[in-house]
């Protein structure tokens, strides 16, 4: 079962100001074609993951209130790597998954794979449950597998038979949420991984992207409707529906304290709303289309790619000030 709220969010820019005073800092040196940013526990590092001449790579960059250094490269997808996870209790480990069918576990101090496992198909999207026990590995084929961190082996496998994009756990670990190419999120129980003990009708066509607020209380999807909705994490009621894009929605995520929820889509804007009110608080114009987003979970700061500078990809981080 699923409710709409009755309020369709038709959001219009508004000035610049507040916490959105500043600019974003880039930083080059990301690879030629980069698709997923993500950072550690801490917020002391940003991985972004993506593709160079020599394959699939992933680049740590160290960063801290006022800068950001490239770190080190990791080497040995033989395609690009198309989703990074951190560990959410260990700054020091990161997940990649690539087209090349492997999955692999990094200690980043070490710049080593301490984990190579294949799976068949081309890995697309992976999600690490928040007690670190498990990750979900989606691929081509719309088959998730399950694998035990411990062992590093699939433990369990998913194929609900219908096309599936971005998933994640709930802040208990004990839902698994997926999105689909129906327009469904569907809502099961952990580990069970039976019948869905709900499906939500949240977008006319297909469901892409999916993200839980820090606090447990939200979460937000977004469609090739050109929509994204904010859910009520506990009634699975639909609160909001922001409709100003023109494209599909590739990427969103809600900063450190659930405050800010930000989105993009192919229309090459940052959009950032505020939670609480269902307001558009500010719009990034960026020059391309951005690929991915992802906020510090220890600071209003928030890191995107896809956008060029000087005809190159960059790494962008966008501080918000205090208010």
């Amino acid at each position: 079962s699923w409710q709409r709220a009755s309020n369709m969010v038709e959001a219009c820019a508004s000035p610049c100001g507040g916490p959105f005073r500043s600019r974003p800092r880039t930083y080059q040196g990301t690879q030629s074609k980069t698709l997923t940013v993500g950072w550690d526990k801490l917020g002391t590092r940003v991985a972004t993951g993506g593709a160079d001449a020599s394959g699939g790579t992933a680049i740590i960059w160290r960063t801290t209130e006022t800068h950001c250094q490239r770190e080190s490269t990791l080497k040995g997808h033989k395609q690009g790597v198309e989703h990074l996870c951190w560990d959410p209790n260990n700054a020091n480990m990161l997940c990649t998954v690539s087209g090349d069918a492997s999955v692999r576990l990094w200690d980043v101090r070490s710049r080593a794979a301490v984990h190579n496992l294949t799976i068949s198909g081309k890995n697309r999207n992976v999600a690490w449950r928040p007690d670190s026990s498990a990750m979900a590995v989606s691929n081509d084929k719309d088959v998730i597998s399950f694998i035990d961190v411990k062992t590093f082996k699939v433990v369990d496998k998913l194929n609900r038979g219908k096309a599936v994009n971005e998933m994640t756990w709930d802040k208990t670990g004990e839902m698994f949420l997926v999105t689909t190419g129906t327009g469904i999120v569907e809502v099961m129980s952990y580990p069970e991984l039976g019948t869905p003990i709900n499906q939500l009708k949240a977008h006319m066509s297909s469901a892409c992207c999916i993200a839980v607020d820090s606090t447990g209380q939200h979460f937000a999807t977004g469609g090739t409707d050109a929509l994204v909705s904010l859910w009520d994490a506990e009634s699975f009621c639909c609160l909001n529906s922001f409709a100003k894009l023109d494209s599909p929605v590739k990427s969103l995520g809600f900063d450190h304290c659930g405050k800010y929820l930000a989105y993009t889509s192919e229309d090459c804007v940052l959009s950032f709303v505020e939670v609480a009110t269902g307001a558009l608080v500010h719009e990034e114009v960026t020059k391309s289309p951005l690929q991915h987003l992802a906020w510090s979970p220890t600071r209003p700061a928030i890191a995107y790619v896809g956008d060029v500078e000087k005809g190159k990809e960059v790494l962008s981080i966008y501080k918000l000030e205090a208010s």
